[in-house]
């Protein structure tokens, strides 16, 4: 890709940006002098954050440790299968760019109820390879500004259980069933047609990468009322194309 005829370049070192107002020569040393200021206690989970933030390409993409303290108005969603959901606030909200002037990173919500969603895996308090998956897929197929594949912000630590948690954008319609189940009836057939492009942009997103959701149904899918937009969510089970189980399970 000609980053530099798409993204322009960065005004300070003048490198081609890699996404939209991302300059990641400038900010791969940004994060890097930051290494020393946080960890989460856990080598496999700094190592995996600080690669993320190092081989990022754009805002959507990057990680953060999320401190639990940063987190207020905790609530229990929903249990699934393979955990619990809760939502909370964030204090700080989402890196967006830097500012030159405080020499800092800029910052923002994407709701102004600062809510975000919180999901554990059972067992989590050990980093395991099904977590680490399910965040490295989302941030593999999520792409700069489209927002058809949910964006995971960081990872966070509930103190008490000790399990690890996704911090991941928060849907206040809920799934897109939920969302159907109560305003069916007031759609009209442009909005329909519009969150069906959605969720083809996210399947195309996700294609591309030769990658398969494997899980893919009105419940792992997410509207939001901002932009009204649906995208989807839970790539747990994502897997390559060509990925065989039978074959992965004897070996």
């Amino acid at each position: 890709m000609d980053y530099e005829k798409v993204y322009g370049e960065c005004e300070e070192c003048k490198q081609k940006n890699t996404g939209s107002g991302y300059c990641k020569t400038c900010n791969v040393k940004r994060f890097q002098q930051n290494f020393q200021n946080w960890t989460s206690g856990n080598n496999d989970i700094d190592k995996f954050i600080q690669d993320n933030q190092l081989s990022a390409n754009f805002y959507d993409q990057v990680l953060e440790w999320i401190p639990y303290n940063k987190l207020y108005d905790i609530e229990y969603i929903a249990k699934g299968g393979f955990g619990k959901v809760y939502r909370a606030k964030w204090i700080d909200g989402y890196i967006d760019g830097w500012d030159n002037k405080n020499e800092n990173w800029e910052r923002r919500h994407y709701s102004s109820d600062k809510f975000v969603a919180l999901k554990s895996l059972n067992n989590s308090e050990n980093v395991t390879l099904e977590f680490i998956n399910e965040i490295t897929m989302h941030c593999k197929t999520i792409k700069d500004c489209i927002i058809s594949v949910v964006r995971v912000n960081g990872i966070t630590q509930e103190p008490e259980t000790k399990n690890y948690m996704m911090v991941l954008t928060y849907a206040n319609n809920g799934s897109l069933r939920t969302y159907l189940d109560k305003n069916h009836y007031k759609l009209t057939w442009d909005t329909k047609l519009l969150n069906l492009y959605q969720i083809t942009l996210g399947l195309k997103s996700i294609h591309e990468k030769e990658l398969i959701h494997r899980d893919l149904h009105i419940g792992n899918i997410l509207h939001f009322s901002e932009n009204d937009y649906a995208s989807i969510t839970d790539m747990g089970l994502c897997k390559p194309a060509d990925y065989n189980a039978s074959e992965n399970t004897k070996n």
